[in-house]
């Protein structure tokens, strides 16, 4: 009941402030002034082998231990303008681990995000600036056991997005640096693109993170790796010093009308170093609410007009030359 009601507050706080983040498979931005997106995901990750610190190989779990992970997000977006956009989502996870002493299951309200993104250039190529910041609702401690479902520290991220509109093809990338407490900072980086069809969408993408600055307590990294064997099966999926990752992921869109959309997508990751390996599978609904239709339409009639339209835009204005010597009183008419 109260993780019921977390859901609803924070639903219509959502609401009311006009904030939204885009889903895992809306790494293309668009922006339409009045625009609200209102999405329901579920993410699936399961691992039963990890990457090792040297980054060259991965390991299996020992025999009978695996993690798996459920994340249930209610997703909102509200486009201010034709190159800006506030953001956030709210994420249940539910986690399941098989150790050598036990089967554990933890759910509960895990995080926050809430973030802001800006078109920065959009002469040919779009470049977007991308802010956020997370909150966790549950902090880890060394002597936990329950299983992991979030880091349980507040993240604070920037991404530069590029991406170039064809006809039917469109290629974007992103770079960025994700801050977290008492963790390592991230580099998280992306490629991929879409295949675009009247009612279809087909993408893919290679992404990942690199560490870039030590964690903290990296000379206390005995003590995460005995607290990750004791409840999350020994994954590193969370709680992991200095983590790296190379990941993929396929995906197709399917527009249902005009104002809903359904995608499904999958992927494994492929390396990394002190991180999980596994595979993972989403499935996104999203309802597109227009709050101004007229508004373009609008802009429209207003630029055609020679009075408000770009002086760049405008044609030649004629003007009548009458100073040449002829009394003009004798084309009056009477």
């Amino acid at each position: 009941m109260k993780i019921a009601n977390t859901l609803m507050t924070f639903f219509l706080v959502a609401l009311a402030g006009e904030i939204s983040l885009g889903a895992s498979h809306n790494d293309f931005q668009r922006f339409r002034r009045g625009t609200y997106n209102f999405e329901l995901e579920t993410q699936y990750f399961k691992s039963d082998a990890n990457y090792i610190s040297s980054g060259d190989s991965f390991q299996r779990l020992p025999t009978g231990q695996w993690y798996e992970l459920w994340n249930f997000l209610i997703k909102a977006r509200y486009d201010l303008s034709k190159s800006s956009t506030w953001y956030g989502h709210l994420n249940v996870g539910l986690a399941n681990s098989s150790g050598f002493d036990a089967n554990r299951s933890s759910s509960s309200l895990a995080d926050a995000t809430f973030g802001f993104a800006y078109l920065l250039y959009d002469d040919g190529i779009d470049v977007i600036s991308d802010f956020n910041i997370l909150f966790p609702f549950n902090k880890i401690s060394e002597n936990t056991d329950a299983v992991m479902n979030s880091e349980g520290v507040i993240e604070a991220g920037g991404l530069l997005r590029v991406q170039k509109q064809f006809s039917w093809y469109v290629p974007f990338g992103y770079l960025g640096g994700i801050y977290r407490q008492d963790r390592s900072t991230l580099l998280p980086w992306g490629i991929g693109s879409e295949f675009q069809w009247k009612t279809v969408i087909l993408g893919g993408k290679i992404f990942g993170y690199q560490t870039i600055m030590d964690d903290p307590n990296k000379d206390r990294k005995n003590l995460r790796l005995i607290v990750n064997d004791r409840v999350n099966g020994g994954s590193l999926r969370f709680y992991a010093v200095n983590p790296s990752l190379v990941d993929s992921e396929i995906y197709v869109k399917f527009k249902i009308g005009k104002a809903l959309s359904v995608s499904v997508g999958g992927g494994t990751t492929l390396t990394g170093s002190s991180a999980a390996a596994g595979f993972h599978g989403t499935a996104n609904v999203t309802y597109t609410w227009d709050s101004q239709p007229s508004y373009y339409l609008r802009r429209s009639n207003e630029l055609s007009t020679d009075s408000d339209m770009d002086p760049e835009k405008r044609g030649p204005i004629f003007k009548e030359e009458v100073n040449d010597g002829v009394d003009q009183k004798i084309f009056k008419k009477r």
